[in-house]
């Protein structure tokens, strides 16, 4: 119950964060990356998803990056199961 709650409130998080995005000051990239926080540790092809992403755009790995440096430790470890070269796939 707890996982597909996650799950819900990631997805509207992300989907925040997309129309976010689209408007003149940037505060969907904030609701993105906390849909992401969310969606991360409840779904594994989410995790592959954005480990790709990083792999392929060397923009968004370096932004990723910071964002995990500057995160408190819950969330740095969350964060660092995307990181390139790292293979954790629980």
């Amino acid at each position: 119950m707890v996982r597909i709650l996650c799950q819900l409130i990631g997805s509207v998080f992300c989907i925040f964060g997309i129309f976010g995005m689209l408007t003149p000051i940037p505060f969907g990239l904030i609701f993105f990356m906390i849909g992401l926080l969310f969606l991360i540790p409840t779904t594994p092809w989410v995790t592959r998803l954005v480990r790709r992403t990083r792999e392929k755009f060397a923009t968004f790995d370096r932004a990723m990056d910071a964002v995990t440096r500057r995160a408190p430790a819950p969330y740095r470890r969350v964060l660092r199961r995307t990181e390139i070269g790292n293979f954790d796939w629980s």
